[in-house]
Formats: C-alpha cells, structure tokens, sequence
C-alpha cells in the first residue's frame, strides 16, 4: 500500500512539472502545433491553386482578345484539365471580375467566411 501512495505522489508530481514546463515555455501542445502546421499547408495550397487558376485564365483571355471571362466556367473545355477550382480546405475558389481586364481570386480561408482577416486574395 506504501508502494502505491508513493507512486501516485511521484505521478502526480511528473504531471505537475509538466504542465509548467509547457505554461512556463508557452509551447503549443504536440496537436495544437501539428494543426497549425497543416492550416499553413492547406494556405500554401491555397495560394498554389490561386496561381494556376489565374493561369488558366489569363490563357483565356489571350485566346478573347484579352477579356475576362464573365466567371470561372468559361473555362471548361479549354486547356484546363485537372485544374482545381477549391482551396485548401476543399472549399470553392471565388472568382471576381473588375473590370474587362482584371480579375480577382479568393479564398475564404480557414475560417471558411469570405471578407473576414484569414481571407487569401489575389487580385490580376
């Protein structure tokens, strides 16, 4: 019985020092920092799928007289085989037109609101 109070003891004090060893260096628990980390690919993502739909709609508009296309399924059927319309985390990519030769691209980001502070935006 002895035996088991002081395992306990000592148990709960490995617990305690760990917990201030975290408050005290104000790391990220091991999941908070893997999630982060993956949020940061799903941006890269993001920003890699924001690129080449702006690609493929500027070889778009070379072939119409340098005009934006109206919306992104104007696009269907020309070269743009395997190119994904969403962002990292799977949602729609929204696509702007502002003027007959500018465009713009965006992402709702991680929260998934569009006009909020996460938003990824690429204006052409």
């Amino acid at each position: 019985m002895r035996g088991r109070g002081a395992l306990v003891i000592l148990l709960l004090a490995l617990v305690v020092i760990y917990f201030v060893y975290f408050v005290k260096t104000e790391k990220k628990a091991p999941v908070e920092e893997q999630v982060s980390r993956f949020n940061q690919t799903r941006a890269e993502l993001t920003s890699v799928n924001l690129e080449q739909v702006a690609r493929a709609v500027q070889e778009w508009m070379a072939d119409h007289e340098g005009r934006v296309p109206e919306s992104l399924r104007e696009l269907q059927g020309g070269g743009s085989y395997g190119l994904s319309l969403t962002d990292g985390w799977g949602r729609n990519i929204r696509y702007q037109k502002l003027s007959e030769a500018e465009f713009e691209l965006r992402s709702a980001g991680e929260d998934g609101q569009f006009e909020t502070e996460d938003d990824i935006i690429r204006t052409y």
